[in-house]
C-alpha cells in the first residue's frame, strides 16, 4: 500500500529540494570514491545543517531527539535526500538508533539517541566475518565475563572507516553450547578502546573496506551490551530489517534515468526506426517500470511498519527489488552508453566522460548490492520461510 502524502509531507518535499538547491556545490555529484575525502567533508557539513532543523529524525520520539513527526515526512526526507546524492541516513538514523530505542536501557538511549539525531557521533558496523556473512549466526567472535566487565575476541569484515567512527556496534557469541542462534548478544564499545584495530584493503568500487580485529578488548558490562545476553540476534533482526528497507535505491534509480534519458535525447545521433534504438528504448522503459515498483515496494514496508506490524519478509523482499534493479540499471546504462561507460572520471579525455563518470564508478561497485545487507540468496530463504511458511 503505497503511503497517503498530506499536503504538509508534498510542501516538505520542496523545502527539501530548495534546501539541498541552495547548499550543495553547483557540481555535486555525492560519493564518487576519486573524491571521498571532500565528499565526506560536505556530507558531514550538510547533515549538521540537517541535524539543527531536525530533519534527520524527525519521527522519532521528542524525548529522544525526534519531532513525532508523521513516518511519511520521515520517507520524504530520505527520498529527496537520496535524489540530490546525499547520504543523510547512517547506521545511526537509518536502523542502529532504532534498534537502541526498541532494545536498550533508558541509559543508553539518553547516551546514544540524542547525539544521534544532532549527526554527532558515527558508528561502525560489525556483522560480517571472515567465514560467516551468509550464514551470519555462524560468527566467531568471542565475549565472556571477567569481573564486571566483557572481553571480547575476533575479528569482523567488509566494515570501514573504524578510524571515523566513535563507537563499533557488533555480534559476539556469549554462549558456546547453545543453538547458534541463540547464543548471540550486541554490543556497542568505544572505537579507541584498547585492542581495536583495523587493516584496510581496497574494493573494485574505489572505495576502502576493513578487517577489524577485538584484540581481547575489555568494556564494562553494563555500559556495552544491548538487551539481554544471547538475545542479540532478535536484536540485530530488528536493525537488519530497516537496512535492507533502502528507499534509497528508487530515488537514485529515478535521478539516474532522468539524467540518461536527457543525455539520450540530447544527443540526436538515434533513428527512431533503427532496431538497437528500439531495443534501448524498450529496456529504459523497462528499468522505468522498476524503479517505481521498487518505490512502491518501498512504502509498503513503510506503511506496514507504520501499523505496529513486523515486516521482516517483506524487508528481503525490498532488498532483493532494489538490490538486483539497481545492477539490471547499470548494464542498461552501459548499453546506452557503449565503449564511453568504461571512462573514469579521472580520465586524461575527460570531454569523453558522460554523467560524471558515474556510469562507470556504479558498473565496477554494482555486483556488492546483491551481496552486503545479505545476499539475494539468504533474502528468498527469509521470504520463503517466513513469508510463505516453507519449512527450512
Amino acid at each position: 500500500m503505497r503511503p497517503v502524502f498530506s499536503d504538509e509531507d508534498e510542501a516538505f518535499r520542496e523545502e527539501v529540494r530548495a534546501f539541498y538547491r541552495k547548499e550543495l556545490p553547483k557540481d555535486w555529484f555525492g560519493g564518487l570514491s576519486d573524491e571521498a575525502e571532500e565528499t565526506r567533508r560536505i556530507t558531514h557539513e550538510i547533515k549538521k545543517k540537517l541535524a539543527k532543523k531536525g530533519w534527520l529524525t524527525m519521527a522519532w520520539p521528542k524525548q529522544y531527539g525526534g519531532q513525532e513527526a508523521p513516518l511519511t515526512r520521515q520517507v520524504v526526507f530520505v527520498e529527496e535526500s537520496a535524489y540530490f546524492r546525499v547520504n543523510a541516513r547512517d547506521a545511526g538514523t537509518g536502523y542502529l538508533g532504532i534498534a537502541i530505542m526498541q532494545h536498550g536501557t533508558e541509559e543508553q538511549k539518553q547516551r546514544f539517541l540524542g547525539p544521534i539525531s544532532r549527526a554527532e557521533i558515527n558508528f561502525h558496523q560489525g556483522f560480517s566475518e571472515p567465514n560467516a556473512g551468509s550464514d551470519l549466526t555462524g560468527l566467531t567472535t568471542k565475549a565472556w565475563r571477567e569481573g564486571d566487565d566483557y572481553v571480547f575476541s575476533g575479528q569482523k569484515i567488509w566494515g570501514g572507516h573504524l578510524e571515523q567512527a566513535d563507537y563499533s556496534f557488533f555480534l559476539a557469541r556469549t554462549d558456546q553450547e547453545a543453538p547458534k542462534h541463540k547464543g548471540i548478544s550486541f554490543f556497542i564499545i568505544p572505537s579507541d578502546t584498547p585492542g581495536l584495530h583495523a587493516d584496510t584493503f581496497a574494493n573494485m568500487g574505489g572505495g576502502n573496506q576493513q578487517i577489524v580485529y577485538y584484540d581481547n578488548c575489555r568494556v564494562n558490562a553494563q555500559e556495552c551490551i544491548i538487551g539481554a545476553e544471547n538475545q542479540g540476534w532478535y536484536i540485530a533482526a530488528t536493525a537488519l530489517n530497516h537496512e535492507r528497507a533502502f528507499v534509497e535505491h528508487a530515488a537514485n534509480g529515478a535521478r539516474l534515468m532522468e539524467e540518461l534519458v536527457e543525455l539520450w535525447r540530447s544527443a540526436d545521433r538515434h533513428n527512431a526506426n533503427d532496431y538497437r534504438t528500439i531495443v534501448l528504448r524498450n529496456k529504459l522503459a523497462q528499468v522505468a517500470i522498476e524503479v517505481q515498483v521498487c518505490r512502491l515496494l518501498n512504502y509498503r514496508f513503510i506503511w506496514l511498519y507504520g501499523e505496529g506490524r513486523d515486516p521482516s519478509y517483506e524487508a528481503s523482499q525490498v532488498k532483493i527489488f532494489g538490490s538486483e534493479m539497481t545492477q539490471r540499471f547499470m548494464h542498461v546504462a552501459g548499453e546506452v552508453l557503449g565503449f564511453y561507460s568504461q571512462i573514469q572520471r579521472d580520465n586524461p579525455k575527460s570531454s569523453l566522460v558522460y554523467l560524471g563518470g558515474r556510469i562507470e564508478h556504479q558498473i565496477r561497485y554494482q555486483p556488492s548490492y546483491t551481496l552486503m545487507g545479505g545476499t539475494s540468496e539468504i533474502q528468498r530463504n527469509l521470504i520463503a520461510t517466513r513469508g510463505l511458511g516453507l519449512p527450512r
